[in-house]
């Protein structure tokens, strides 16, 4: 089974509606759509959230947007004090999966391909017979610094690493960048709810720390474990599909009404524990 796992607040729900709707699109290119699921999440922690008198339209809409999917999907909707986002949810989906589905962490505001869903598909069927661990990313836009170069695409290799500020994901969706191939990429880097499908084993055995509460550095640590059982001889392999390109909605919700001013800088407090993480995790292997 391939997992699609979103975490949203309530200010994401309009770009969820989207991103579901779009979602839907893609399940018409699907060989077998039995072998997905979507798990959801709707965070309504008043820690991290202003709901006032909107939370049962929230919870509707949310429920709504659900109903209308075609795939087969588990919702959660939580106020837990201790969810204090992404990080929690996609533990839980690790947590959920078994060691041979696979896991597409994906952000509310990404923008994809009606058919990328069907070429994750593919990939799996024929990496899932020829690594015991497997990353497959799709290509995107330039991106704040050359260390992403490697999974930009090649149409913007000319552009600024600020082109991502502004480009039109609509037009993105739309483009046809060329025959889809598989290409081993030789390093590990990719973003972590930007539609990339990992198998649920690897996952299992990093997993996401405890101490990373709420957002970040979750991509990264990943990444670093990676290339820490490559070099102890695991065999672990990131696959970039080519020719697939996904982008982010450039509109940001930093400063949406709905969030509260006095959240924690999560992802500060998550790099503290870092380099600590990555040790404890070396020691076990």
């Amino acid at each position: 089974m391939i997992i699609i796992s979103i975490h949203i607040f309530p200010q994401e729900l309009t770009e969820y509606k989207r991103l579901m709707l779009s979602l839907n699109v893609a399940s018409s290119y699907v060989k077998d759509i039995a072998q997905f699921k979507i798990l959801t999440t709707l965070n309504i922690n008043e820690s991290l959230t202003k709901l006032g008198n909107d939370s049962s339209n929230i919870v509707k809409s949310f429920r709504k947007i659900n109903e209308e999917s075609q795939f087969g999907y588990d919702e959660l909707i939580t106020s837990e004090k201790n969810f204090l986002g992404v990080n929690e949810h996609r533990n839980q989906t690790i947590d959920y999966s078994t060691t041979t589905d696979s896991i597409i962490f994906l952000d509310s505001d990404i923008h994809f391909n009606s058919k990328i869903l069907a070429h994750h598909e593919n990939a799996n069927s024929v990496l899932s017979n020829k690594h015991d661990h497997y990353i497959i990313t799709p290509n995107v836009v330039r991106l704040w610094d050359s260390t992403w170069d490697c999974i930009v695409h090649e149409s913007f290799n000319n552009k600024s690493h600020n082109f991502y500020k502004s480009v039109n994901c609509d037009l993105i969706e739309k483009h046809k960048f060329g025959k889809v191939q598989l290409v081993p990429n030789n390093t590990f880097k990719w973003g972590g709810g930007w539609f990339n499908c990992i198998n649920a084993d690897l996952l299992k055995k990093i997993k996401i720390p405890n101490t990373f509460k709420g957002y970040g550095p979750d991509d990264t640590f990943i990444m670093e474990c990676c290339k820490i059982m490559k070099a102890n001889k695991y065999d672990v392999q990131q696959y970039i599909l080519k020719n697939m390109v996904v982008c982010e909605s450039p509109a940001p919700i930093k400063n949406n009404p709905r969030l509260r001013s006095d959240i924690p800088n999560f992802r500060e407090e998550s790099n503290k524990h870092f380099h600590t993480e990555i040790n404890k995790f070396s020691k076990k292997l």
